[in-house]
């Protein structure tokens, strides 16, 4: 490496997207088996704290590091979401009227579930994960399932 900034700035974007097509490819497999949408969104949440969980250093460069680390960065880390709000959006079929809420609602969930990660996970609290799991899938479905059905999650007790 010659020490040029841009250069260095590939090669971490380079890792970035390389965590983040593995940390897809697991969510994904997961979110696309059996069940219905809240099943598979539960599938989805357990396969990406694994994840996370197995490569503390790839979780930190997915969610921490990324955030002000320029435009470009921040275009990755945007691709990586709108992956999750495409598994969000889907809850609108859980809607009497799917129409009633738009894309923007995923959206705005996914950036709910990454920042309450983004938190865990730069406050040192990624090996409980599994503990808030609970909590992110409340985000996760809240906008769907609305909020009394939502907080069933928060009663999930982990497997240790």
């Amino acid at each position: 490496m010659s020490g040029d900034p841009r250069e260095w700035e590939d090669e971490r974007l380079a890792a970035y997207d390389e965590a983040a097509a593995e940390l897809c490819a697991c969510v994904t497999a997961a979110y696309d088996g059996p069940g219905g949408w809240h099943d598979r969104i539960w599938a989805a949440g357990w396969a990406a704290m694994r994840f996370l969980e197995d490569d503390p250093a790839r979780a930190r460069l997915l969610l921490v590091d990324v955030n002000g680390a320029g435009r470009r960065a921040q275009a990755h880390r945007d691709r990586l979401l709108q992956r999750l709000a495409d598994l969000l959006d889907a809850g609108r079929e859980e809607l009497e009227d799917p129409a009633a809420v738009s894309r923007c609602t995923a959206e705005i969930a996914a950036g709910s579930v990454y920042s309450a990660l983004l938190g865990r996970v730069d406050g040192g609290g990624l090996e409980r994960g599994r503990a808030y799991l609970g909590e992110l899938v409340y985000l996760a479905v809240m906008p769907y399932l609305g909020s009394q059905a939502a907080e069933q999650e928060l009663l999930v007790q982990p497997l240790r």
